[in-house]
């Protein structure tokens, strides 16, 4: 077994086979050899004993939020009223034009209309169509769920997957939004971590913070900042600018539920301000690709520390370390390094701020 992780029941099947021989040695039995049938018929006991052990072992693993996976993950969430974000369509209105046919029908529930031939979004509601030209807004939602749908953009021309004759044009009115993936395990487990072991209303940062980051996985960080007053400010880092307007409004409308927060408290929310930095990083190593990859990989993991964290200071110092324990031998910021438009060193920034640039890695030989 892993002696790397907790295990509740620890188990070694050869430990089991030998005290079963013995047993059966004790109370008066012959000697086994491989391939008797009795070694045969006590081989099976053997396998469902250890079966049973490792299922007992799992079982108590996933009563705990560091092992927990899939259903027994969604319990403990449940347990803390902290429940899973679950995978969403995403949703739009369309506008619609119509010729005069001088025939009134329906246009169905489901109707499926694309602007690109390979998503497509349906009809919430029946359309009447009079008979007469006329512009008709309606709802569409996406025929697949997560964030695949939110791509549908204002302005976009679309048409039905089955042409229609009293319909003229369909233009996109609003950009699509609302469409998200289920939340992955990991990042589940770690939300439940923050969200506390009951349920939350709304007073300490932390508490503000972990009800924001509810709201949907798209949000990568959250942060609240005592404004003074009894105004809190709530700033997000998104993963994606996809239906960021909705996703803003739907943050501010569940901070602000009464149910929620201190009736004394107002709460606003918006996204970090950036502060930008670009690194042009030279460096000299052996020029391995083992060390070359080593490299790439620590750049990658510092912008995503630096970049994904709201309030947190610009420390160039932690990637020229990381760049020197991947095997660099001399690491010097390149010209047009900078950070804010100044030169590159640790800085602090304001609680509302968050540091995104580019890191641009040379060799020099």
């Amino acid at each position: 077994m892993d002696s790397t992780e907790i295990h509740y029941v620890t188990y070694d099947p050869k430990d089991i086979w030998a005290d079963m021989m013995r047993a059966y040695m004790d109370k008066g039995g012959d000697t086994i050899y491989p391939g008797d049938e009795k070694s045969m018929i006590l081989k099976g006991a053997l396998s469902v004993i250890v079966q049973t052990l490792a299922a007992i072992d799992n079982a108590l693993r996933m009563q705990t939020l560091r092992y927990a996976v899939s259903d027994y993950l969604d319990l403990l969430g449940e347990l803390r009223n902290c429940d899973r974000i679950e995978a969403a369509e995403a949703t739009a209105l369309v506008t619609i034009t119509t010729n005069a046919t001088g025939m009134s029908e329906t246009l169905p529930a489901g109707t499926a209309i694309t602007a690109d031939g390979t998503l497509f979004y349906l009809l919430v509601d029946a359309l009447n169509l009079t008979g007469y030209a006329q512009t008709i807004t309606a709802n569409v939602i996406c025929d697949r769920v997560g964030s695949v749908g939110n791509g549908l953009l204002t302005g976009t021309q679309m048409h039905m997957q089955n042409p229609h004759p009293a319909i003229n044009s369909i233009v996109a009115a609003t950009d699509a939004s609302g469409g998200q993936d289920r939340e992955k395990d990991d990042v589940y487990r770690e939300r439940i971590r923050e969200y506390g072991l009951s349920s939350i209303s709304t007073g300490p940062a932390q508490q503000y913070e972990a009800a924001a980051k509810a709201v949907s996985s798209v949000i990568v960080d959250a942060n609240a900042v005592n404004n003074g007053g009894g105004n809190v400010g709530i700033y997000l880092i998104l993963s994606t600018q996809e239906g960021a307007a909705a996703l803003l409004q739907a943050v501010a409308d569940a901070l602000n539920a009464e149910d929620t927060r201190p009736l004394t408290d107002t709460v606003t929310v918006q996204q970090a301000t950036d502060v930008s930095y670009t690194l042009n990083v030279e460096y000299i190593c052996d020029n391995s690709s083992a060390t070359l990859a080593a490299i790439e990989e620590a750049a990658e993991e510092y912008q995503n520390w630096q970049d994904n964290t709201i309030g947190l200071a610009f420390n160039p110092d932690r990637l020229m370390a990381a760049l020197y324990q991947a095997g660099a031998t001399r690491v010097i910021w390149g010209t047009g390094s900078e950070f804010d438009g100044g030169s590159v060193e640790y800085t602090v920034i304001q609680s509302d701020e968050r540091c995104k640039g580019t890191i641009t890695l040379t060799a020099i030989t």
